[in-house]
C-alpha cells in the first residue's frame, strides 16, 4: 500500500529544490524538477543551485534521505510536479497520460501476457508517466525503453526512469529514426493527430514503423482517437495491417477524461509469429473509472472475453 505522508515528502523535497532554483537561479521549474532529481539520487546539492541557496536547499533534501520509498510513491510525487511545471509554462496536463490509465494498461497487459518478464517500449514516451505506471502496476521484473523527440520531455523521462530504477534506456530522438528494440509490447498514447499534405497520418506511420520493435506475437497497447478507423485513408491502413497485427480488442475510455476528440485502448497482436486471431473482438466500453460499480461492470466483462478467447 502506498504512503501517502512518503508522496509528500517526495513531493515537498522535489518541488523546494525546483522552486529556489527558479526564484534564485531563474532556473524553468520543469528543468528544476530534473536538477532536483539529479540532486536526489546524488545525495546532495548540485553545482547549479546559488551559493547563498544551497543551505536551503540541502535541508529541501534531507528528509528525504531519511525514508526508503516505494517507486509508485516517487511516481506520483513527480506526477504533480510535472503537472505544475506545465502550468507555468501553460502546457496542457493531456501532454501527460493520467496514472490513471496506466494502471488500466498494465491490467491489460498482465491479462496478455500472465507471467514472465516484460519488456515495455513507448516510441513517444513523453515524461515517461504512461511506461513508468504501467511497470510499477506489474508484479513482475520490467525492462523500459522511450523514445522522445521534445528535449524538455526527454529530461524530464529520464529523471522519472532513474528516480524509479527503471534504467537509462530512454533516448532523445525523432521516432522514425529508432530500432533495435525487442518489445514484448509497445504501449503510447498518441497526440491528438491530423492527417498532413502528404496524406500521412502520425499514428498510423508510427505503428507501421515500429512493427519491427515487437517481438513475434509481442503486443501494440495504444491509446488512439475515436476517429483512427473513420478518418480518411482509414481503409488503406486497414489494408496494411491486415495480415501483420491481429486486432485482438478497442476499449473506449471515458469522454469525461478528455477535453477534445475522446480515446480508446487499441489491442493488436504482431502475427509475424503467425499468432492467429482470436474469434471474437474484445469491445468494451469504460463509462467512468470514478464510478467503482461501472468500472468493475465494464471489467468484470472484459475478464469474461479473457477467459473465452485468449486462454
Amino acid at each position: 500500500m502506498l504512503n501517502k505522508d512518503n508522496i509528500e515528502i517526495i513531493y515537498d523535497a522535489v518541488d523546494g529544490y525546483a522552486s529556489l532554483l527558479y526564484e534564485n537561479a531563474k532556473t524553468p521549474y520543469l528543468q528544476g524538477i530534473v536538477e532536483a532529481c539529479a540532486a536526489i539520487h546524488a545525495g546532495s546539492v548540485g553545482p547549479e543551485m546559488p551559493e547563498g541557496s544551497r543551505r536551503k536547499a540541502a535541508a529541501r533534501l534531507r528528509p528525504v534521505k531519511k525514508i526508503e520509498f516505494q517507486k509508485e510513491e516517487v511516481r506520483k510525487a513527480l506526477q504533480l510536479c510535472i503537472l505544475k511545471g506545465f502550468k507555468h509554462v501553460r502546457r496542457p496536463n493531456s501532454d501527460m497520460t493520467p496514472d490513471t490509465i496506466g494502471i488500466f494498461a498494465a491490467y491489460l497487459i498482465g491479462r496478455l501476457i500472465p507471467a514472465g518478464p516484460l519488456v515495455l517500449f513507448d516510441p513517444l514516451v513523453g515524461t515517461g508517466n504512461l511506461l513508468v505506471t504501467a511497470a510499477n502496476n506489474l508484479d513482475r521484473t520490467t525492462k523500459l525503453y522511450g523514445v522522445e523527440v521534445d528535449l524538455t520531455a526527454y529530461k524530464i523521462a529520464e529523471a522519472m526512469f532513474s528516480m524509479t530504477d527503471a534504467g537509462d534506456d530512454v533516448f532523445c530522438q525523432d521516432t522514425f529514426s529508432f530500432a533495435g528494440v525487442a518489445a514484448d509490447v509497445l504501449l503510447t498514447d498518441f497526440p491528438p493527430s491530423r492527417i498532413v499534405d502528404d496524406g500521412a497520418y502520425f499514428p498510423y506511420e508510427v505503428i507501421k514503423h515500429h512493427r519491427a520493435n515487437v517481438k513475434d506475437d509481442g503486443w501494440f497497447v495504444g491509446l488512439i482517437e475515436n476517429d483512427f478507423f473513420t478518418i480518411p485513408g482509414a481503409d488503406a491502413f486497414r489494408t496494411v495491417i491486415h495480415g501483420a497485427w491481429n486486432v485482438v480488442g478497442l476499449v473506449k475510455l471515458p469522454d469525461a477524461m478528455f477535453r477534445g476528440m475522446g480515446k480508446s485502448i487499441l489491442i493488436m497482436q504482431n502475427a509475424r509469429g503467425g499468432a492467429k486471431a482470436p474469434s471474437k473482438v474484445l469491445l468494451a466500453d469504460i463509462p467512468s473509472f470514478e464510478d467503482a460499480e461501472a468500472a468493475a461492470r465494464a471489467i468484470q466483462g472484459i475478464n469474461i472475453w479473457f477467459t473465452d478467447n485468449l486462454r
